[in-house]
């Protein structure tokens, strides 16, 4: 599932095509694409975009009336901006004045569009963005204060913050050295300050090497991120730790596979 860095990546690379662009018919090719929450797709017809940006996981059309249309890619889910052909699984389609197109792609089914009135932060349920300025250690550690999960399980935990995912939050607590079974609620504010330093470090190389391509990921232009050949343990289990040479592990925390090095991170 697209994480951050992915989903950032598709945002900017659709920003410049897409803002400005008129909305005059979608096309709902699978009933199901569409989050019943929200409004029609139809109603997204005559509405002008006039932004794009991430929000957490979630790709966000800012429109001209003021409401907002969301796409989770989930699984398998493809965003691509005029396509030059006909896109196999084509779920949806966002049609503009000018002859172009949006289309959602989606092999598994699972990825949604969501048109909300309102405060889409609210409505998604999502908590703070790992690069929001008021997000600081000091935050960070009060949101973890007395939580006995595993941090690794908290870090998933998409009502704490939002975007970050099973690659990133391994990727990060080995960058900081945190082992991830340790109760978030037992970490020091230094711990705090540690792992907030290595998740923005780690999340800011993965969107410059355009995300992480382990199983479906594409971005808006269809081709594969770079970051996957880069990561430190996250996959790795059995190798050689990249710092110590340790041998990573692997566990299974809340059903999702867990990467670490039983030397390095304590």
């Amino acid at each position: 599932m697209p994480e951050l860095p992915e989903v950032e990546t598709i945002a900017r690379d659709l920003a410049p095509k897409i803002t400005g662009r008129t909305i005059v018919g979608v096309d709902v090719r699978w009933r199901r694409s569409v989050d019943e929450r929200g409004l029609a797709a139809r109603s997204l017809v005559g509405d002008t975009v006039v932004g794009v940006r991430r929000l957490g996981k979630y790709v966000t059309f800012d429109l001209a009336s003021g409401r907002t249309a969301t796409v989770h890619l989930r699984m398998t889910g493809r965003l691509i901006a005029d396509p030059p052909a006909k896109l196999p699984h084509t779920r949806i389609v966002m049609r503009f004045e000018d002859g172009g197109s949006l289309v959602l792609s989606d092999v598994r089914k699972f990825g949604r569009l969501r048109i909300i009135e309102g405060d889409p932060r609210a409505a998604l349920a999502i908590g703070i963005d790992p690069f929001d300025p008021a997000l600081t250690p000091a935050r960070l550690h009060e949101l973890m204060h007395g939580r006995r999960t595993k941090i690794k399980v908290w870090l998933l935990d998409q009502r704490r913050l939002a975007g970050i995912g099973n690659i990133y939050a391994s990727e990060a607590l080995f960058d900081a050295r945190i082992r991830p079974t340790r109760q978030a609620g037992k970490l020091t504010l230094s711990h705090a300050s540690a792992l907030l330093r290595s998740l923005r470090k780690v999340m800011r190389k993965a969107i410059y090497h355009r995300g992480s391509s382990i199983d479906d990921y594409v971005d808006a232009e269809g081709k594969p991120g770079e970051f996957q050949k880069k990561l430190a343990v996250y996959g790795r289990g059995g190798l050689p730790c990249r710092r110590c040479q340790a041998t990573i592990r692997r566990a299974v925390l809340a059903q999702r596979g867990t990467f670490f090095c039983p030397v390095c991170q304590l």
